[in-house]
């Protein structure tokens, strides 16, 4: 009985949709990541960490319970886009009273004025860079 060529033989098109079934999800799944990291977008990003020097100075114009901050800095680096994120402490609590994230491409400087929650005390305000991506 060896060698017959009776009896049903595996079917090659099972393979094939086996194949097919799970590598196009695969591919799916690689493009969106690769969208979501900017790399279809022409300027591709490095994925290790960003050489970066960044500054950045805050103003407050306090009135009563209103309040607005101005924030302005500067990054250089050796990436083409940034996103700065910035917090403005209160100088003597060391709470929060404002966050801005800014989005820096093919510049140097960032900046902006945004609310600011009060009331802020008599030691003024602290801004620092929290996060850079």
């Amino acid at each position: 009985m060896a060698n017959d060529e009776y009896g049903s033989r595996p079917r090659p098109r099972r393979k094939t949709f086996l194949i097919i079934a799970l590598g196009l999800p695969g591919l799916l799944g690689l493009l969106a990541v690769l969208y979501s990291i900017g790399a279809l977008e022409g300027n591709t990003p490095s994925l290790g960490p960003k050489n970066y020097r960044a500054n950045v100075d805050c103003q407050v114009n306090a009135a009563g319970s209103q309040g607005t901050v101005t924030i302005s800095g500067t990054i250089t680096g050796d990436a083409t886009r940034y996103s700065v994120t910035v917090e403005v402490l209160d100088a003597a609590s060391h709470q929060r009273v404002g966050l801005q994230t800014f989005e820096v491409r093919g510049t140097k400087t960032f900046g902006g004025t945004s609310a600011a929650q009060t009331p802020i005390g008599p030691a003024g305000i602290e801004c620092k860079i929290t996060k850079v991506a």
